[in-house]
């Protein structure tokens, strides 16, 4: 943790990117300076819609190809400290939207399913998933607009959506702030910030 005064704690990331963060101890020695599930706001100044992140675990059984943008993912267990990118692997399915993964394969080219994947001596794998705020460029729904809500769908790094005004059947990840472009929009996300 970088501490800035007595009650403002940040996250401190080696990269300095949000969306190239993976700490893999198999693979680095260097750790983040931050507890797992620990809810944090680069910059702290909370004047429009900051982006909110945790650090948790990353753990899948069937350990999917990550996705090459921030991508959807699901809480694994009900420590809110671990999540998935399959919604089957998730414990309450596509009523646990957990946030957005930020690295991806766009932003980290080297990323792969086994840089996500632990070892039998390092199990844990940690990532930084974005909860709350404005979310630009993250993996979207086809023919989605502004103001559509994205949620949870089956698959590994899927979301579905909601025309504006029809509440999904499912907790949302957040609403769209624009048409999907290339399978991107920007997304003003309100997962649960646990």
């Amino acid at each position: 943790m970088a501490i800035f005064n007595i009650t403002n704690q940040l996250l401190q990331i080696d990269t300095g990117k949000t969306r190239t963060y993976l700490y893999n101890q198999s693979l680095s020695p260097i750790a983040v300076y931050s507890s797992i599930g620990e809810a944090q706001v680069p910059g702290q100044r909370y004047v429009g819609a900051d982006g909110i992140f945790k650090l948790v675990y990353y753990k899948s059984t069937g350990n999917p190809a990550p996705a090459a943008a921030p991508a959807p993912v699901y809480w694994v267990d009900n420590t809110f400290t671990s999540v998935t990118g399959v919604e089957s692997e998730g414990f309450m399915g596509l009523n646990g939207p957990a946030g957005y993964l930020m690295v991806n394969t766009t932003d980290l080219p080297s990323l792969n399913a086994a840089s996500l994947t632990g070892t039998t001596a390092y199990p844990n794998v940690q990532v930084i998933i974005q909860v709350a705020g404005v979310l630009i460029g993250g993996i979207s729904p086809a023919s989605i607009v502004a103001g559509d809500f994205i949620f949870g769908a089956a698959g590994n790094f899927t979301a579905a959506r909601s025309a504006a005004g029809t509440y999904p059947g499912y907790q949302p990840f957040g609403r769209a702030m624009s048409a999907v472009v290339g399978g991107l929009c920007n997304i003003l996300l309100d997962c649960d910030i646990i």
